[in-house]
């Protein structure tokens, strides 16, 4: 009986460690062919598009995520905890309802949002010029796309396809979206790119892009799920997406706010050159996205499951991970961003190397500081989630209103990284007092000391 059971407790161990290298080396190549496309996709627009044009773009861009996000009402990171939870205890009706309902909510939430936006854009018209006012209204079809996409890939996340998840919105909408802007420009011969070209070209890519995702998901629905019953739980559903949907507003905002700001208080061509500083940056830290996409599901399974220790690994070795990849990238980014600012997307970049050099600092202490959102959302603690990006939007608001007018985009920049550096220190204080875990690179101190006390906090919260 011993044996047994040691037979089974190592090879799930092996399962594990096999799914988390599977799912974390598909979403590694996945991470790299998205930053290289859409690393591709920003130096050609930036150069057919020049920044003012760029910059029109790419705030178009931030007002679909910043309207996208809220028609979401947290849904997506709901779905990927309660699939995995639901599924371990194979309540298939649950899982049912919670998709069905759950997509027939963000689409209506979407068309709202689209109308009440689009009668703001018809009332500001007198202020917005010609190609503003045609890009933002084109720009408003991407929202249920992008909503109701969300929805499909935590679909296929929850139901541990995590790859399957991420290749639509990775792989087939980037690389489709560069495919048509190069193909008018070569056919347009030395013609500039308007922003309504642009985001034209983006929204077919993304409906392309949500028709495959809708199909993989069709082929992934486990039988039992596909045939039964749906079962509705609203008031629990209810007290999870509130504070679930204002994280992902403040999480948006935060990473939209600058951009915006920038377009407000200076120009449309800081925005540009700020953006592609930002998301240069962003390469700094996507070993943390990769970590997240993969260990995802296995925070949910893991806590409603008690494993507290194999969870505690876990975020460990992806926080030490995420780490090591960060920093010499960030050493790159500090000592020849002005190199590679003015080389690779013009001339006119190179005063974003400053920016690019203060944000990729910040982001190796969000890779440094783990999965401190996730492991908090996944175990259904999305409140203090919700508190500490609370504490980090305003931060981040108040320091941009007063840097940017000082310093331009090096001032967003700081504002940027002093808020995202502020919010993860407050996340991972909560992460470490309400399921006891350690979630940055430094690992455990007393943790197992305090096995006992969470193991049994766990229970009591699957029981209720």
């Amino acid at each position: 009986m011993l044996t047994a059971h040691l037979h089974s407790f190592l090879g799930a161990r092996v399962s594990l460690r096999r799914q988390l290298m599977t799912t974390a080396v598909g979403s590694l190549a996945l991470a790299l062919s998205s930053k290289l496309l859409m690393l591709l996709t920003s130096v050609l627009l930036a150069r057919w598009m020049g920044a003012e044009n760029y910059g029109v773009y790419v705030t178009a861009m931030a007002l679909v995520l910043l309207l996208a996000v809220p028609t979401g009402l947290g849904l997506p990171v709901l779905i990927i905890r309660l699939l995995a939870s639901y599924r371990v205890h194979e309540q298939w009706g649950l899982m049912r309802g919670l998709l069905t309902r759950g997509n027939q909510v963000v689409l209506w939430a979407s068309l709202l949002t689209v109308a009440l936006a689009e009668g703001m854009i018809w009332l500001l018209s007198t202020n917005l010029s010609p190609d503003k006012l045609a890009s933002f209204s084109l720009a408003l079809i991407l929202v249920p796309l992008t909503a109701l996409g969300a929805m499909r890939s935590a679909a296929l996340r929850g139901l541990h396809h995590v790859i399957l998840g991420q290749l639509p919105e990775s792989v087939i909408m980037p690389g489709l979206f560069l495919g048509l802007v190069g193909g008018w420009c070569l056919v347009n011969g030395d013609g500039v790119l308007s922003p309504e070209v642009a985001i034209s070209s983006r929204v077919i890519a993304t409906g392309v892009a949500f028709l495959a995702g809708a199909l993989l998901l069709m082929r992934r629905i486990p039988a039992p799920l596909r045939h039964a019953a749906p079962q509705y739980e609203p008031r629990r559903w209810m007290q999870s997406t509130l504070p679930l949907l204002l994280v992902a507003c403040i999480n948006i905002v935060m990473m939209q706010t600058d951009v915006l700001m920038l377009a407000a208080l200076h120009s449309s061509e800081s925005a540009g050159i700020y953006q592609v500083a930002a998301r240069a940056a962003e390469l700094v830290a996507f070993s943390l996205v990769i970590v997240n996409m993969a260990i995802q599901p296995s925070i949910a399974r893991l806590f409603a499951s008690g494993e507290m220790i194999r969870l505690q690994r876990i975020a460990t070795l992806g926080a030490r991970a995420a780490v090591a990849v960060a920093f010499p990238l960030a050493l790159v980014m500090i000592f020849w961003g002005e190199s590679i600012m003015t080389s690779v997307f013009g001339a006119t970049f190179g005063r974003g190397a400053i920016a690019l050099a203060i944000l990729s600092g910040a982001q190796v202490i969000n890779a440094a500081t783990g999965s401190v959102s996730d492991l908090l959302n996944m175990t259904g603690h999305e409140r203090d989630t919700m508190i500490g990006m609370i504490v980090g939007i305003v931060a981040n608001v108040v320091l941009n209103f007063l840097f940017i007018s000082m310093w331009d985009i090096a001032g967003a920049a700081l504002a940027t990284s002093v808020s995202l550096v502020l919010w993860n220190v407050v996340l991972v204080i909560q992460v470490h007092r309400r399921i006891g875990l350690a979630a940055t690179a430094i690992g455990p101190f007393s943790f197992r000391k305090r096995k006992h006390n969470i193991e049994s906090c766990v229970q009591s919260k699957c029981r209720t």
